[in-house]
C-alpha cells in the first residue's frame, strides 16, 4: 500500500468512526471492518431486527470531497453532515411496525 492509499484508508476511517459514533447515539449496533486491500466499511445493525444490516463506505470524490455510501452504491450524503448521514441509514434499516 502505497502513502496516498494509506492516507485515504486511514481517512475513510475517520470518517466512518465519527459516523459510528452518532448511529450509536441512535441505538444502532456497529463494527467497524478494515482489512488490508479492501476498503473499510461500518458494518450496522438494527439491534431491534438484527436481520436489517447494512455496510456504509466512505469516499471521496474528485473534487476531495467525502461521501458516505451504502454498500449498493447509493449515496447517503456528505461525510461532513455525520447527523443528516445517520438519519438516511437509520430510515434504511427502520423496522416498520403494524
Amino acid at each position: 500500500m502505497n502513502a496516498d492509499s494509506h492516507a485515504m484508508t486511514a481517512d475513510a476511517v475517520d470518517h466512518l468512526q465519527r459516523l459510528a459514533l452518532q448511529l450509536e447515539a441512535h441505538a444502532f449496533q456497529v463494527e467497524l471492518k478494515s482489512r488490508t486491500g479492501l476498503f473499510p466499511r461500518l458494518h450496522v445493525i438494527n439491534p431491534m431486527n438484527p436481520a436489517r444490516t447494512e455496510d456504509v463506505f466512505a469516499a471521496h470524490e474528485d473534487g476531495g470531497e467525502w461521501w458516505f455510501w451504502l454498500s449498493w452504491a447509493g449515496r447517503i450524503g456528505q461525510a461532513e453532515d455525520v447527523a443528516t448521514a445517520a438519519e438516511r441509514i437509520a430510515s434504511v434499516l427502520h423496522v416498520i411496525r403494524r
